[in-house]
């Protein structure tokens, strides 16, 4: 049951990483410049900003929080 909470918890946590720094990003669009940048117009905002390391941290988390919900569940009691 504990691996079940821990895991809930990563999910909400990389969920909301994930979402808020989307969030700051397509707010802060409109002031990127050009269409033609290397990464696209969304991951060179989110570049500009700093937000990759969010994202990829939000992510580890999320794929993390589903593991131990899985491991949790699926273990024999």
């Amino acid at each position: 049951m504990k691996k079940i909470i821990a895991g809930i918890g990563f999910e909400i946590t990389g969920v909301l990483m994930m979402l808020f720094s989307s969030l700051i990003a397509s707010m802060s669009l409109e002031y990127t410049t050009g269409w033609d940048t290397q990464l696209g117009r969304y991951w060179q905002t989110v570049y500009d900003l700093g937000l990759l390391p969010i994202q990829i941290t939000g992510g580890v988390l999320l794929i993390a929080g589903i593991a131990f919900s899985l491991w949790g569940a699926l273990a024999k009691s």
